[in-house]
């Protein structure tokens, strides 16, 4: 019994690590891609959306500049 369930926390632990590791896609008016690796936040005092870009750049981005955020 317990051979059989330790593959199954691990396939378990594996999914559940995989699931929380989603990036997104951020694509802009003018078709520029960033990808981030957390969700981009959004500010409603500026009304725009900060994020850390995958090689490490911040941008933050009007609201208006934005044409599509998908996660991945």
């Amino acid at each position: 019994m317990k051979n059989l369930l330790r593959p199954l926390v691990l396939t378990a632990l594996t999914l559940a690590l995989a699931a929380c590791m989603s990036s997104y896609r951020i694509t802009t008016t003018d078709g520029q891609v960033y990808i981030a690796d957390e969700t981009p936040v959004y500010d409603v005092a500026t009304d725009s959306y900060a994020f850390t870009a995958q090689d490490g750049q911040q941008v933050r981005l009007s609201k208006q500049q934005i044409e599509l955020i998908k996660e991945q």
